[in-house]
């Protein structure tokens, strides 16, 4: 019952994560953008520029989370070992963890991440954070962008409208937030505060352990590990983190 638990969770984890992004441009594109347009409120050189950084942002995140998701476990340097997993009856690499959702032993497994739908480990670590530091500059580009029509949708820059935003649930049921567009706009305000401050947080802590050359459990249990530098982890090209599409 477990097992068929953290699927299901799995399966909607990664639905939320793909059709959301995608959600995301529809609002941005078909709602945000003819609102500007229609009160003068966009040049077209914002637009532009708009455009180029924030999609560049928001593919290269779409992009490594597909390789994250779908990444083939075949590119690991490590050699099978005398370490024997009883449940895929056969031997495995060298800190591998056997994943009873994956259902297969993890090279290096880190932890299962529920919004790709896969373990993270040797194989697919670095698309995963070149995915949410990407997915990071887009949330900010983005939000940047919209900030102005979700602000003013709900009366403008005041305390108030934080209350409303935290609080929109509650404030919904009570009256305080007054129609259900205020309660959808709000939502969407604290989707974008949850997204960032989860990403940031998620890419920070990935980006300590494999500086320290540790997976989660290890953290945890306080097993040290060798140190690994930047060039390690990314490889030689200083420039992955920015420059459209490079692999190491």
């Amino acid at each position: 019952m477990k097992i068929f638990l953290l699927r299901s969770l799995n399966y909607i984890a990664w639905s939320y994560a793909y059709i959301g992004l995608l959600y995301a441009l529809y609002f941005i594109y078909f709602i945000v953008v003819p609102n500007y347009r229609e009160q003068n409120q966009l040049s077209n050189t914002v637009y532009l520029i708009f455009n180029i950084v924030f999609l560049y942002f928001f593919s290269q995140g779409y992009l490594n989370m597909i390789l994250t998701t779908f990444g083939s476990m075949s590119n690991s340097n490590e050699k099978k070992t005398d370490r024997y997993c009883d449940t895929c009856l056969d031997y495995t690499r060298e800190r591998s963890h056997h994943c009873y959702l994956c259902r297969t032993c993890i090279p290096t497994q880190d932890h299962h991440c529920f919004f790709v739908g896969t373990c993270i480990g040797k194989h697919n670590q670095l698309n995963f954070l070149l995915m949410l530091f990407h997915l990071i500059c887009a949330h900010l580009i983005g939000y940047g962008f919209v900030c102005n029509y979700l602000w003013n949708e709900l009366g403008g820059f005041h305390f108030v409208t934080f209350l409303k935003i935290f609080l929109f649930n509650i404030g919904y049921v009570v009256g305080f937030v007054k129609t259900k567009w205020e309660a959808f706009i709000c939502l969407h305000h604290y989707l974008v505060y949850f997204d960032i401050g989860f990403i940031s947080s998620l890419f920070y802590h990935m980006m300590k352990r494999s500086l320290n050359g540790q997976t989660y459990y290890e953290e945890k249990k306080k097993i040290l590990r060798k140190k690994q530098n930047f060039s390690q982890i990314f490889g030689s090209n200083k420039l992955i983190l920015i420059f459209p599409f490079v692999r190491p």
